[in-house]
C-alpha cells in the first residue's frame, strides 16, 4: 500500500534503532507523541520502568498511570534531553503510525 504524501501519522515513536543500545547510564528511553500525548517510557538497568504520558491540552502528566506533578513534567524534560544529548540520527529510528488503510 502506499502511502498518502499529505497524509499526517497518526504517530511518531522514537528509539534506538539497535534494542540492545543503552544509553551511558545502562537506561533505555523509548519517545513517543500524537496530535494529543507525548509519552515517555525510562526503564534504569535493574529498576522498574516509568511511563509518562502529558496531556498537551491540558498541561496534566500521569506517571505509570498516577497524577504526576510538575517536578515529573521536568523529570521528563530532562530524560528527553538526555535521550537526545547521548545519541546521533543515524542511532536512532522514527516509526510512523498512519492511520488504517494508509502508510505502506
Amino acid at each position: 500500500m502506499t502511502q498518502n504524501p499529505s497524509s499526517k501519522p497518526k504517530a511518531r515513536i522514537v528509539q534506538f534503532a539497535d534494542d540492545t543500545r543503552t544509553l551511558p547510564d545502562g537506561s533505555k528511553i523509548t519517545y513517543a507523541e500524537n496530535e494529543d500525548k507525548i509519552l515517555l517510557y525510562h526503564r534504569a538497568p535493574f529498576e522498574k520502568g516509568f511511563t509518562y504520558v502529558y496531556e498537551r491540552k491540558t498541561g496534566r502528566i500521569l506517571v505509570n498511570g498516577k497524577e504526576g506533578t510538575n517536578q515529573d513534567k521536568r523529570k521528563m524534560i530532562e530524560l528527553g534531553t538526555y535521550m537526545l544529548d547521548h545519541s546521533h540520527d543515524e542511532e536512532l529510528v522514527t516509526i510512523n503510525v498512519f492511520p488504517k488503510g494508509e502508510g505502506h
